[in-house]
């Protein structure tokens, strides 16, 4: 029996990354009555192909399933959109971030980037494979409850 690297179930959002958050909350919450976490952001080490560097992620997610997370573009790194806007990366949740980023890898998604913890490899990572599909792998641990965490990331007036 074959055991996958990733399950379905637990795709969780699909990220998008846009010039400005905050710009995308209102446009897609006119669009299509989006409802939006605050707009979370964190200075974190960050290791990449060209090396390690701290940077400034800033991101949403929405309310409502299925889930989209707009990621605030940093040039130069892999948070960069995709032409007109399209997906840019889908994210699944993981038990084991280091045995998940390495079974992707022998599936032919080597590591694009990855968050560092005293700088070992932690918290997500993104794969990418040749054709340009990239997948954002997030240890569980961190959201053991998505639907939790984004009550308490909503804004007080929803």
């Amino acid at each position: 029996m074959t055991t996958h690297p990733l399950s379905p179930t637990d795709l969780y959002h699909t990220g998008i990354v846009v010039p400005d958050v905050e710009t995308w909350k209102i446009r897609l919450t006119e669009l299509a009555g989006h409802r939006w976490t605050e707009t979370m952001a964190a200075d974190l080490p960050v290791r990449m192909a060209d090396g390690e560097r701290v940077l400034p992620l800033r991101y949403a997610y929405s309310l409502d399933a299925p889930h989209l997370e707009l990621v605030q573009e940093v040039p130069g790194t892999p948070w960069t959109p995709a032409p007109h806007l399209s997906v840019h990366h889908l994210g699944y949740f993981c038990d084991d971030l280091q045995t998940t980023s390495k079974r992707l890898e022998e599936a032919g998604f080597p590591l694009e980037a990855c968050a560092l913890v005293d700088g070992t490899p932690a918290l997500f990572a993104y794969h990418r494979d040749p054709y340009g599909l990239r997948i954002e792998i997030v240890d569980r641990t961190l959201i053991p409850d998505f639907d939790a965490y984004l009550r308490a990331k909503a804004p007080t007036w929803h």
